[in-house]
């Protein structure tokens, strides 16, 4: 009898068929789950709000946690806000730019003196230069300064309480007439050429008088001068006045020598101080030997401050 045919194939055959299925069974279990997840979810977009993905609690936890990974892979990452009151510390290139404290040095008695004033020429800083009026070099030593861009002020005579010290000429007096006043002073005014502005020499019983300060003030807002309260008395209303008048002005912080030429070292650090707290301060000193030394001298104390010297001009308001 002949064998009959096989209608079975191999285990071995059967085997390698359904491998080939495989791929066909994997890829219609993803089109069904995309199928799935599109019917779900809303469709993505780039306006996406940033909140949290809903809950799909109907669905298996691994589905779920597929849907999770395309959305963080996919949606935009929101912005998260600034906490209120943190501010973000500028860079520094924004960083303001703090100005520099600022010194003005005055530079008294011009006029009589002939060496210890020519060795402030040689000092190349801003200085502010107060000559008396009517002394034997008041002319020439304005114009000295004038021709090395410094600052020429009229140094003016004013009463003192001692009636025993003497001012010299050109001094004003509380007991002038009101003429006396005013002539006496435009004559000083015009026996120093090239001056800006005007402070007092001594008077510290002049600058307490109003009416004489009245009487001041009323002519130099008229010749378009500053006025600097030298403070040799500290109930002085020289400078209220001259607010009162609108002349601008300023008040001396310091006398750098005062007390000697060796306590210039620790009058500037003062001087310093001053002007690191204020924003400014003003400096005076007189053409007396060794002064012009000890302020050359003392220069790297003002740079090492950072502290920027300027006339005077630049710091009465």
């Amino acid at each position: 009898m002949a064998p009959q045919p096989q209608t079975n194939r191999p285990l071995t055959q059967r085997r390698f068929f359904h491998l080939r299925l495989l791929p066909a069974f994997f890829l219609a279990f993803l089109a069904s789950q995309y199928l799935l997840w599109s019917i779900v979810m809303p469709p993505l977009s780039l306006s996406w709000p940033a909140q949290t993905v809903p809950e799909f609690t109907a669905l298996e936890p691994g589905f779920t946690a597929t849907v999770e990974w395309f959305l963080s892979a996919w949606r935009p990452k929101p912005r998260i806000p600034p906490r209120p009151g943190v501010l973000k510390p500028p860079s520094p290139l924004e960083q303001p730019i703090r100005p520099r404290a600022q010194v003005a040095i005055i530079i008294d008695d011009l006029g009589f003196v002939q060496e210890a004033t020519e060795a402030f020429w040689e000092l190349e800083i801003p200085l502010t230069f107060a000559v008396l009026p009517w002394g034997r070099y008041s002319k020439t030593h304005a114009r000295e300064a004038r021709k090395r861009n410094q600052e020429v002020i009229l140094h003016l005579p004013l009463e003192p309480l001692d009636p025993q010290t003497d001012p010299g000429p050109g001094v004003l007096r509380t007991d002038f007439s009101p003429e006396q006043i005013r002539q006496q002073l435009r004559a000083n005014l015009a026996a120093v050429p090239g001056i800006i502005g005007v402070n007092n020499h001594m008077g510290s019983k002049g600058t307490q008088d109003r009416p004489l300060m009245q009487l001041l003030m009323a002519e130099l807002k008229q010749a378009g001068l500053f006025f600097i309260d030298s403070l040799t008395i500290h109930t002085s209303v020289a400078a209220t006045v001259a607010h009162e008048h609108g002349v601008p002005t300023a008040v001396r912080d310091v006398f750098l020598d005062g007390s000697g030429v060796e306590a210039i070292p620790a009058q500037i650090d003062l001087l310093i101080e001053k002007a690191l707290t204020a924003g400014s301060a003003i400096g005076i000193a007189h053409t007396r030997p060794g002064v012009a030394v000890a302020l050359q001298s003392a220069m790297p104390r003002f740079e090492a401050a950072g502290i920027e010297l300027v006339h005077v001009s630049t710091l009465v308001k």
